[in-house]
């Protein structure tokens, strides 16, 4: 009977260990229901969220810094064009040599990027070294939301298995 009890007591350890203990950290693109399009697992600090501007047709791009809490904050956005949109009034403004405008020091903290993905806009997000084309991973005329997240072994086995 005690022997039973072990055994019962360590399934139950281990089941609830598959629910919770968490092992994989990365970014996930969700709809606004929260159903998942796709998992990333992420090595960075940092993301990148690029497109190119509906209006003024010229490449544009925003780096998060991935906090403590899962959050992101702002750390940089940079565009070749002004227009609509674009920060006027906040953050510090730095012309660079090859013709981007960036601007740091916009204090902007969220839990979650969020946009409608629209084929024209080329979206992509981006670790530093290789990009992500939102196309090959989202339907057209979606909202999406990126976010870093630590997932538990079950939700890991999940986008394993259905990736």
């Amino acid at each position: 009977m005690q022997r039973r009890v072990i055994i019962i007591v360590i399934l139950i350890l281990i089941a609830t260990g598959i629910f919770l203990i968490p092992v994989q950290s990365g970014i996930i693109l969700t709809n606004l229901e929260g159903k998942p399009y796709h998992f990333f697992s992420w090595q960075g600090d940092t993301v990148t969220v690029g497109w190119r501007h509906s209006v003024e047709l010229t490449p544009w791009k925003e780096t998060y810094a991935i906090l403590d809490n899962d959050a992101l904050t702002l750390e940089s956005t940079m565009y070749k064009s002004y227009g609509a949109g674009t920060p006027d009034a906040d953050g510090k403004v730095d012309i660079l040599q090859n013709g981007f405008i960036r601007v740091t020091g916009i204090k902007r903290e969220v839990p979650y990027y969020s946009l409608y993905y629209v084929p024209i806009s080329e979206y992509y997000i981006e670790d530093g070294t290789t990009k992500y084309p939102l196309k090959n991973y989202v339907p057209d005329y979606n909202h999406v939301q990126i976010k870093y997240e630590t997932l538990s072994i079950f939700e890991w086995l999940q986008f394993s298995l259905l990736s």
